[in-house]
């Protein structure tokens, strides 16, 4: 073989190794990195972690490994259990090779997300669901080198939404197909860091109000990196938004907790049009061909720091001076634009804060507004000085700029309002001190959109102000089906505006020819969070306000209730229901109680009730709830009352959640008729007493109770097709069955086929007991129901059972045959006792005349013992006498 052969196969072998090594070394480390990522991620985060799969693969970026993960969720926990912080399509890292297989140190060079969808959320309190680390409370020594470091020198988002939602400080931002690029080496002290980004659509509200819409957007940055000071530095960077192009410089520095900025931005272009552009419905396909004059300044900063209690100084200055702005395919023009607005806060400190609008001018066709506001001390004592004058065609708007499709605008607004003072003079109710005067008027106001599709239409509204409080004079207003007039007032309007936190109190009158409750349910596609609730009606905050209201018709999910009365208090997101009477399925109702939406995720509520005179049938079809709580009602016909409270919950339909329930009451019923009740109709085929299936029962007075997610009823007595009953026993909101019918049958009502059905029983019984049970005139049955509604068990026993424990055949047979085995236990000891005591009393005879004949002898054998001794001690004696006086004389 030569030599160059040699070095061919050499190079050959050499280059199917790597080939091999490319293709085996993925599978060889999948395991461990799967193993790796979920193990890691679920035990340092305090939310649920799951992906689908990990793919790994040389070929793409070789000699690097590049691993990706499908399908990637965070979820969160406690206070954001079910709310998705993260949800990406495919996460896509390249990862040093050596880093893996030594397993010490892991690389990261770069990570890509695909489609994320990323939900950042603060609650009111300041917990923010993005801070799940779980806190390392063990003490380790201080390590170098090892755990994962990240060389990253590129990442990416492609095709992202991002939603910001601070509720601390009523500030949303949601930025819609967001695509982003970054690149820097991080493994470096120092380096350069630039990044591009581009928004389809940006929206973002504060305070309640929406200061951007659907406004595109894009960001080019680069920054000097100081990783060891840990300070950004701002070179060369440009914000647009829309047409409106800025300019960034300064820097951020977070050397420790507190972060120090140091921040300028000025506008880059001075067309007035580029402001213009920022305006909703104004910025379009064709706004490049819009007439645009005048000139614009904007600029502003934020320099100092902050922290949780410090915030840095800033400032904005806006002018504009004769902006003018048209589109040739529309009639109106918007003409003589002046705005010279100052917002200054020179050290952080919110209540040195200073708004200064000193003019604001412009002019929707011929019609001229103006506008000036000044606020001072805004914190403290907010005071304020400010003025709106002027009409608003706001069907010339809807002729100045292009809407969008089938959306409608119209009505025209007057307005003269002026107020200065201090809101101290309000709260202290030193009215002298606090100018307020004028009015508003709006008249054929009307507005509908695609997100608003039906609509609203404002006939006729009048506002009067005054120190005090503001007046509703009329408002005559449809929206959807809804259509009413009001009247009332309204204090502390300016407290509310101006200061944060304030209460709106007021009263309001209203009369309605129909109000639709439907239209207010809060129905919002966002599912990451609480008020996506499909279907809650959401209670306003920071309102106190006294309602009286009738109302012809009240649409409430498909309900309809008519005549209705209220008297509310409306306050901290809860409706206290002083009287609440309607009419509603042939009957009425009166209700008291509380409904409470703090928690959107689960309302509470408590009512206390009085209905008289529904129809049982048409409830059974309107309610889901008394599908659950009563599924007898399917089968009856018939009017009921009922007069019970109930507490609980409700879910996101509005419906309760059954095993929060608790309460109780009474319900009688008039005229019902039960006809083909599954437990019945089973009871009936098992007595062959065909009139169970269908009877008509006397009214019913009936106790019940909520508990242990059943409905607990009390015995009540029922006429059973003639036959006197009592009922006890609880349903499940399951649909679980667990009732007791105690029934007195007399035979002669029970019939032929229904004495056999019940002797029978009885014959089994005593065939199994030797026992002989009859039935006499009257059988008492007890019937035990079990199982569900659609699917009953019935059991059947005889005797005085009691709705409060019955036993079936098969246990009385059991208790029969003991009682005969106890009868002959206790006679077989009988007879032993007895044949004891025979064999007892037979000894003791034959003993007591053993022992009178030995007495008998021993007494014979002593009495002649004793007279022979009697007669040889006489022999003696005389024996005796003869030796000393000799022998007798005979007389």
């Amino acid at each position: 073989m030569t030599r160059k052969k040699k070095i061919l196969l050499s190079i050959s072998a050499v280059l199917a190794l790597l080939l091999v090594m490319m293709v085996a070394l993925p599978f060889l480390f999948k395991d461990k990195i799967i193993e790796a990522v979920k193990k890691g991620a679920n035990e340092n985060v305090n939310a649920q972690v799951n992906f689908t799969d990990v793919g790994v693969t040389l070929f793409r970026h070789f000699p690097y490994l590049t691993a990706s993960i499908d399908s990637v969720s965070i979820v969160g926990r406690d206070a954001f259990a079910g709310d998705t912080l993260l949800n990406v399509g495919r996460v896509v890292a390249t990862v040093d090779l050596m880093s893996v297989i030594t397993g010490d140190q892991i690389r990261i060079r770069s990570i890509y997300l695909n489609s994320p969808n990323i939900n950042l959320i603060v609650l009111e309190d300041g917990r923010a669901n993005w801070d799940i680390a779980i806190p390392d409370t063990t003490q380790k020594p201080e390590t170098s080198g090892t755990g994962m470091k990240i060389q990253l020198k590129r990442y990416g988002i492609k095709n992202g939404n991002i939603t910001y939602d601070d509720r601390s400080l009523d500030f949303y931002l949601k930025m819609a197909s967001v695509v982003h690029k970054g690149r820097g080496d991080f493994s470096e002290d120092f380096f350069s860091f630039s990044t591009s980004t581009d928004i389809e659509s940006l929206d973002m509200a504060y305070g309640g109000v929406k200061y951007l819409s659907k406004t595109k957007t894009s960001l080019q940055a680069d920054l000097d990196m100081d990783m060891k000071a840990m300070k950004f530095t701002f070179k060369d960077n440009e914000i647009k938004v829309n047409e409106l192009i800025m300019g960034l410089t300064g820097f951020v520095a977070m050397p420790n907790d507190p972060i120090e900025m140091d921040l300028k931005f000025d506008i880059r272009k001075n067309d007035f049009s580029n402001f213009v552009s920022l305006i909703p419905g104004a910025y379009k396909a064709d706004f490049d061909k819009a007439k645009s004059s005048g000139t614009l300044e904007l600029n502003g900063y934020l320099k100092g720091v902050y922290s949780e209690t410090t915030m840095p100084g800033f400032g904005l200055d806006l002018k504009i001076d004769k902006g003018q702005f048209s589109y040739p395919s529309l009639p109106v023009a918007l003409n003589n634009v002046s705005v010279n607005l100052s917002v200054k806060n020179p050290d952080g400190v919110p209540d040195h804060t200073v708004i200064d609008l000193s003019s604001m001018h412009l002019e929707v066709g011929k019609d001229p507004f103006d506008v000036r506001l000044l606020v001072k001390t805004p914190v403290s004592d907010p005071q304020i000085d400010g003025s709106v004058k002027g009409r608003l065609d706001l069907g010339a708007v809807a002729r100045m700029f292009p809407l969008e499709k089938d959306t409608r605008l119209a009505g025209v607004l007057d307005a003269d309002v002026a107020a200065s003072g201090r809101m101290s003079a309000i709260e202290n109710q030193r009215y002298q001190y606090f100018r307020a005067e004028g009015m508003m008027k709006l008249k054929g106001f009307s507005y509908a959109s695609n997100e608003f599709k039906s609509g609203v239409e404002i006939s006729n509204a009048e506002l009067i102000f005054n120190p005090k409080n503001v007046t509703l004079n009329q408002l005559a207003m449809k929206t959807g089906k809804t259509s009413l007039t009001a009247t009332g007032w309204i204090d502390n309007l300016m407290g509310y505006v101006f200061k944060e936190n304030q209460l709106l109190t007021g009263t309001l009158d209203v009369n309605a020819n129909v109000v639709d409750l439907n239209e207010y349910m809060t129905t919002s596609s966002d599912t990451s969070t609480a008020s996506a609730s499909t279907g809650v009606f959401e209670v306003p905050g920071n309102i106190d306000f006294t309602l009286t209201a009738k109302a012809g018709q009240v649409l409430m999910q498909k309900h309809v209730l008519s005549n209705a009365v209220a008297s509310l208090n409306v306050r901290d997101r809860a409706i206290i229901i002083n009287k609440f009477a309607f009419g509603l399925l042939d009957g009425t109702v009166g209700m008291t109680g509380t409904y409470d939406s703090k928690d959107l995720k689960k309302p509470a509520f408590q009512f206390n009730l009085d209905v008289t005179g529904m129809d049982i049938k048409k409830t059974f079809q309107a309610f889901e709830s008394v599908k659950k709580l009563a599924p007898v009602a399917e089968q009856c016909n018939g009017k009921y009352g009922a007069v019970f409270n109930i507490k609980g919950e409700m879910d996101q339909k509005m419906e309760p959640v059954y095993n929060s329930l608790t309460g109780g009451g009474k319900l009688q019923t008039s005229g019902l008729t039960v006809d083909n009740f599954k437990p019945l109709v089973k009871l009936a085929d098992m007595l062959k007493m065909d009139q169970f299936k269908s009877f008509s029962p006397e009214n019913l007075n009936i106790s019940f109770r909520f508990e242990n997610g059943r409905v607990q009823v009390e015995p009540f007595p029922l006429n059973l097709a003639g036959i006197k009953s009592t009922v006890s026993g609880s349903n499940g909101f399951d649909q679980s069955i667990d009732y007791n019918i105690v029934s007195a049958i007399p035979l002669q009502i029970a019939g032929l086929q229904a004495s056999d059905a019940i002797n029978s029983l009885l014959a089994k019984a005593n065939n199994a007991t030797g026992a002989n049970m009859s039935i006499g005139r009257e059988a008492r049955v007890n019937a035990h129901i079990t199982g569900t509604v659609k699917d009953p068990k019935v059991d059947v026993s005889f005797g005085n059972g009691s709705a409060a424990g019955t036993t079936s055949v098969k246990e009385q047979v059991k208790e029969a045959i003991d009682t005969k085995v106890k009868e002959l236990e206790e006679k077989a000891k009988a007879e032993a006792d007895k044949l004891k005591k025979e064999a007892e009393a037979k000894a003791k005879a034959e003993a007591d005349r053993l022992k009178k004949e030995a007495e008998a002898k021993a007494k014979a054998e002593a009495d002649r013992l004793k007279k022979e001794l009697e007669q040889k001690a006489k022999k003696e004696a005389e024996d005796k006498l003869k030796d000393l006086f000799g022998k007798p004389k005979k007389p």
